[in-house]
């Protein structure tokens, strides 16, 4: 069953955001003002280094592949007489911060699922 999906641009679909992917579940789902919880400081070896709720974490930020971009949409009513899902365009990003508990998250995992853009592209 096909369903269409109507994608329009926001008030803020210009706006850069900063994708956050953390080793914890948050209940919630919405902005929120990250920087006033999550300081963030650079390691020597280029590094992110922070704590949440008192948990020290590691990250680094990831990019998404070359000719990819992230974008965070917001589902809303269809316009009258239409049909299927209208989501609007919130903002965009181009890489995902991935955070570790107690340490920078090994290699694999996120990053591995990155690199299948480009290994697409290639097959």
């Amino acid at each position: 069953m096909a369903a269409a999906v109507r994608l329009r641009p926001g008030p803020g679909s210009a706006v850069p955001l900063q994708a956050q992917l953390l080793p914890c579940r948050v209940q919630y789902d919405g902005p929120a003002p990250v920087a006033a919880f999550l300081r963030v400081q650079p390691g020597p070896g280029g590094e992110l280094w922070a704590s949440f709720r008192g948990r020290r974490m590691g990250g680094r930020d990831l990019p998404l592949p070359h000719g990819y971009r992230g974008m965070v949409l917001q589902e809303g009513e269809p316009p009258h007489g239409d049909e299927g899902r209208c989501v609007t365009v919130m903002g965009t990003f181009d890489a995902i911060r991935d955070w570790g508990a107690d340490g920078v998250p090994p290699p694999g995992g996120l990053a591995l699922a990155l690199q299948w853009g480009d290994i697409a592209q290639a097959v």
